[in-house]
This record gives structure tokens, C-alpha cells and sequence, in this order.
């Protein structure tokens, strides 16, 4: 896929102050990307916890199973090879769309932190966004045996004081609505990372908000800074962790709040293309708003799936912009750390927690309806189906003709789940 993009301009890496409990260390300004090409490295949805907020235990284990899929038991681990692959590929920018914690943890955000850091020190710039689970959360855990624990949360405030080399100090200018800024790693590529979630009323109704959105304060800076660019004749690209528009048929609060308007201010501004996360699944989706293309890349979840990283390169003379997505080689990671044992256990443990919540998914749909009436052969082949069809669709690429695709495809067209499972047939486009 190209994309005709608009954006960025000079970045600043000062003196890196380590966190908490860390070491200090100095890093060298950074000058701007002068080079025809820049080359960002995009991840989202991470959902780390820090090691030290759990032994792997029985609570642990239990809660980790019921993570829709999310490999929370290797999340660190994960991460870390992200981080090597990174190191390796030595990108100008690698981007965090949000979801950077499990659940907010400030533990959780210090260990992330401190791994980023590995890449600043590598003259590698870093931006990060909070997400939903990112701030304010009060469903913070830590796990210890049969038991479980509240642990400490982050704020705004901390998010930004923890974050403040992967993003925050480089800031050109910010956004005072929100915990939004623009960064700019050369005259000619401006990154406009926008605060899309919404935690002020988090602790009084006890979850973390599912849905986003800007207020009219922050849409105003997007056009302000939208002008900006337009007048450096920057390209200027949005990172944001709610979707710009809709991505699948299950859209509700994954998409952002009054999304036409957000759309709007964006192509007003000359925006063309979006990164985002917090679908989960790898999906490329483009439309049209008031004449522009706009293209949205949704990240596929680095906690699951393939582990996905993106790899947007921009030509910054002309103006296009490719992307490709790659799964991280997290097999090489742990065998280089661990051993062969290590990556065989590793190996069944990500493909079974992803597997069952499909199939898990299928057999409750299946059972709870009453006007269905399959054997239990009949209902295992159609959950091992619905498996297939879930991980397609994180990976963002078709699911494999087979028997138990089949099946569902000889249902009535009013089962529920069947329009799901059969859709992923026809899944394309989503990696380049």
C-alpha cells in the first residue's frame, strides 16, 4: 500500500534521567532526519506487566487464561524482543499507540520505561500515547500464590513523568487539554501523538473507560497545528490509540467518539494517514472524507497474534509513505535467552491461550442458544472453526479453507457467530 501523506520537523533527545530505582544515564541530542527516507518502527497494545507484580502462580494463571487471548504470561518477554528487534533494525522512530500496561500499573509502566530506554541510548527516538488501560485504572494487579492485590496506579501526571524521554521532553509543542503533543524528527515529518483516552471518571465507576475521544479544545490544536504544517510543508501523521474509523463490524468504543468529526479536522488539516491500535487485530482501512483519502493502519496487538510490529517508511521528498507489517521473532528471543525447552513451551502456551478464546467463544454461543441442537462432534468441529477464524483475524490475513470452515458456512444464515467466521475468508490487504 502507498499513501500520499502530509508532515514532521527537528527533534530534541536531551539528557536522559532514568526512573525510580535506575541508574542515570546521558544521551546525546539528537540532530533532524535529514535523510530522503525515515523509517518508524509501530507497536501497540503491548499490555506488559512487570515481572516483579507476579510469580506465576495460581491466581496469576488463572487470571492470565482469561485474557481474550492476550499472552500475558509472556508479555515481558515479548516486549523484550520487540526491543531487540528494534536495537537490530536500528528505525529513526519507534512509535507505542497505547495499551502500554495490563492495566495501568505503575510497576508495569517503569519496567516498559526502562526498556525504551535501551532504545534512546541507542539514538533511537521513542514516542508514546496512553491508552485505556494506560492511566487512572483501578483494576491494577499484582499476584502472589492463590491471591491477588491492588497495586499502585498511575496518574496524568505520572504517565507524563515516567514517559518523559519517550516523547514528553521532545514535545515541540503540547496540547493543554490533554496529555497530547507533536514531536518533529525532521523539517520534513512531523508525528502529531494524540491523548485519545478518556480516565477522568475511571475510579468513580471502577473500570477503565473502553471508548475515546478529544474534547473541542483538542480538536481546535489539531487544526491549529494542522496549519502548521501545511505551511512547512511538513507531512503531519496522527498517532492516536482509538481507531479513526471503523474497522469491523464489531466497532463500538473501538472507534473514536464522533468520528466524523475527528475525520474532518483531519483531512481539513491535510492528514492522510492515521496509526492506531486497540482493535487488536492487524487492519488497513482507507475512505473518503469531503474529497481526501484517509487511511487508518490499526496495529495489531504485540500481546497476541503474530506479535506484530509495523514498519512505516516515508519519503520525504515525495511525500509517500509504505508500511508493512512483520511478526516479532520471539522464537529466536527466548531460544538466544532460554534454550530450545524454553521456546517449545512458550511455542504451545501462545498458540493455546489464542486458540481457546475462539474456541471458548463458539462453544458458549453454541450451547447458550436454544434453537441449536448439535452432537458434541458437531459442536467441537464448528468451535475449532470459530478458533481459526478468530486468530485470522488478528493476524489480519484469511483464514484457511477447511472442514470445520465448512460447517459453518451449511448453518443458517441467522446463527450467530456464522457471519463472523465466514468473513474471514475474504481477509486481505492488512500488512502492506
Amino acid at each position: 500500500m502507498k499513501v500520499k501523506a502530509t508532515v514532521l520537523g527537528s527533534l530534541v533527545i536531551a539528557a536522559l534521567l532514568l526512573l525510580t530505582g535506575c541508574h542515570q544515564a546521558t544521551v546525546t541530542t539528537l540532530p533532524a532526519v535529514k535523510k530522503p527516507t525515515i523509517t518508524a518502527m509501530v507497536i501497540s497494545d503491548d499490555h506488559v506487566i512487570a515481572p516483579r507484580l507476579h510469580d506465576n502462580g495460581p491466581a496469576f494463571k488463572s487470571y492470565a487464561a482469561s485474557d481474550a487471548g492476550a499472552d500475558l504470561k509472556y508479555s515481558a518477554t515479548i516486549f523484550k524482543a520487540f526491543i531487540a528487534t528494534a536495537l537490530t533494525k536500528k528505525p529513526d522512530v519507534v512509535i507505542v499507540s497505547g495499551d502500554i500496561t495490563n492495566n495501568g500499573e505503575k510497576a508495569s509502566h517503569e519496567y516498559v520505561a526502562q526498556q525504551l530506554n535501551r532504545l534512546i541510548q541507542a539514538h533511537i527516538r521513542v514516542y508514546v500515547v496512553p491508552g485505556n488501560h494506560d492511566i487512572n485504572n483501578p483494576l491494577t494487579r499484582r499476584f502472589k500464590g492463590k491471591k491477588q492485590a491492588e497495586t499502585v496506579a498511575v496518574s496524568p501526571s505520572d504517565f507524563k513523568h515516567i514517559y518523559k524521554n519517550a516523547g514528553y521532553q521532545q514535545a515541540t509543542e503540547t496540547d493543554k487539554n490533554s496529555l497530547s503533543y507533536l514531536v518533529k524528527p525532521s523539517q520534513k515529518t512531523w508525528f502529531l501523538m494524540l491523548d485519545s483516552a478518556i480516565y477522568r471518571s475511571n475510579y468513580q465507576q471502577g473500570s477503565s473507560t473502553v471508548g475515546g475521544g478529544f474534547n473541542a479544545g483538542t480538536l481546535d490544536w489539531i487544526a491549529k497545528v494542522g496549519r502548521a504544517a501545511k505551511k512547512q510543508h511538513a507531512t503531519l501523521i496522527p498517532v492516536m490509540h482509538h481507531n479513526l474509523m471503523d474497522h469491523t463490524a464489531i466497532h463500538q468504543n473501538y472507534t473514536i467518539g464522533y468520528a466524523d468529526e475527528v475525520q474532518q479536522v483531519f483531512a481539513k488539516a491535510g492528514i492522510k494517514l492515521a496509526l492506531t491500535g486497540h482493535l487488536h487485530a492487524q487492519n488497513i482501512k482507507q475512505m473518503t472524507t469531503n474529497g481526501q483519502s484517509l487511511t487508518d493502519i490499526a496495529s495489531g496487538a504485540l500481546i497476541l497474534g503474530s506479535h506484530y510490529y509495523g514498519t512505516l517508511k516515508l519519503n520525504q521528498t515525495t511525500g509517500t509513505a509504505s508500511y508493512q507489517a512483520q511478526a516479532t521473532n520471539v522464537d529466536n528471543y527466548i531460544r538466544t535467552h532460554q534454550g530450545a525447552a524454553a521456546v517449545q513451551a512458550y511455542q504451545k502456551y501462545d498458540h493455546d491461550v489464542l486458540f481457546a478464546a475462539g474456541y471458548n467463544a463458539a462453544l458458549q454461543s453454541l450451547l447458550e442458544d436454544p434453537d441449536l441442537n448439535y452432537s458434541t462432534k458437531q459442536t467441537k468441529t464448528l468451535a475449532t472453526g470459530m478458533a481459526a477464524a478468530n486468530i485470522a483475524v488478528f493476524r489480519g490475513t484469511a483464514v484457511q479453507a477447511s472442514a470445520n470452515i465448512t460447517a459453518w458456512e451449511k448453518l443458517p444464515k441467522s446463527t450467530p457467530l456464522r457471519q463472523f467466521v465466514l468473513a474471514t475468508r475474504h481477509l486481505s490487504g492488512n500488512l502492506t
